[in-house]
This record gives structure tokens, C-alpha cells and sequence, in this order.
């Protein structure tokens, strides 16, 4: 008979398979879980994606940033937002999308579909790591 509070602990070296650490996506992604839908992405796909996270950041210039954060992958589903082009594909179980206008509200956005996200700690935010080495996804964006 095992000892007591021994069985099924994986106590003795072998037993449990190692678990590797959390990635920061990873880390993310759970966090996500627990967050309130702030709004929805719509497309031509059947089904929308909600939106976790939405962060606008005033520029002095007058320009803005606009960061969306998503629970789901852009085109886990479909065809649809599959990146075209040579850029690594990221693996993320989420998407991060990234809006930069000017001051009259025209810009462009990028994706975390083969952009690097990095956190921003003095900002608190978590952008595309190298926002204009990123392809843009998004062409003539306009603010209503």
C-alpha cells in the first residue's frame, strides 16, 4: 500500500512529465479567459472575435495608437487572414492588433500574425514589438 499523501503526486523523479514554464503569450492568453468582452471585430467571416482588451493612446502630435487584443487567432478558422509574403507566422493563440492614425484619423494597421508582441511596462501595454518592420494587414484606416 503507497504511503499516505504520496499517491498520484508524481513524487518521485520520473513519474511526472516536466512542464515547461509559461510563455508571456501564454501567460496572456490565460489572463484573457477572465477579461470582459470591451467590444467585438467583425469581417467578412461567419463569426466575429471578441475584443479583450481596446487601449487608445493619444500622441502629443496628435496622432493616436489604438491597441485591440483579441482571445481568439485572426483566421484560426479560414483562409481569411492567412499572411501572404515571406514573414514568419507567429503562433499565438491570440491577436493583438495595432492602429496608428495621423491627426485627422487616416492610418494603417498591423497584426500579430507575424509580428512579435513585446510588453511595454512603463506604458502598460503590450504592442508589436517592431511595429514598422510589420506588414500592414489593414490600409485605409479612418476614424468615425
Amino acid at each position: 500500500m503507497p504511503a499516505a499523501g504520496r499517491a498520484g503526486r508524481g513524487a518521485r523523479g520520473g513519474d511526472a512529465p516536466e512542464v515547461p514554464p509559461p510563455t508571456p503569450e501564454g501567460s496572456l492568453k490565460a489572463g484573457l479567459g477572465n477579461a470582459p468582452i470591451v467590444g467585438h471585430l467583425w469581417s467578412s467571416e461567419v463569426a466575429g472575435y471578441s475584443l479583450r482588451s481596446a487601449t487608445r493612446i493619444a500622441q502629443p502630435d496628435g496622432s493616436e495608437r489604438i491597441l485591440l487584443i483579441t482571445d481568439r487567432r485572426l483566421g484560426a478558422f479560414n483562409e481569411l487572414w492567412k499572411p501572404v509574403g515571406t514573414d514568419a507566422v507567429t503562433n499565438y493563440e491570440l491577436s493583438i492588433i495595432e492602429l496608428h492614425s495621423n491627426s485627422k484619423g487616416e492610418g494603417e494597421g498591423k497584426v500579430s500574425l507575424t509580428g512579435k508582441v513585446a510588453a511595454d511596462s512603463s506604458a502598460k501595454i503590450i504592442p508589436l514589438e517592431n511595429y514598422a518592420a510589420s506588414p500592414v494587414v489593414l490600409k485605409n484606416v479612418r476614424r468615425k
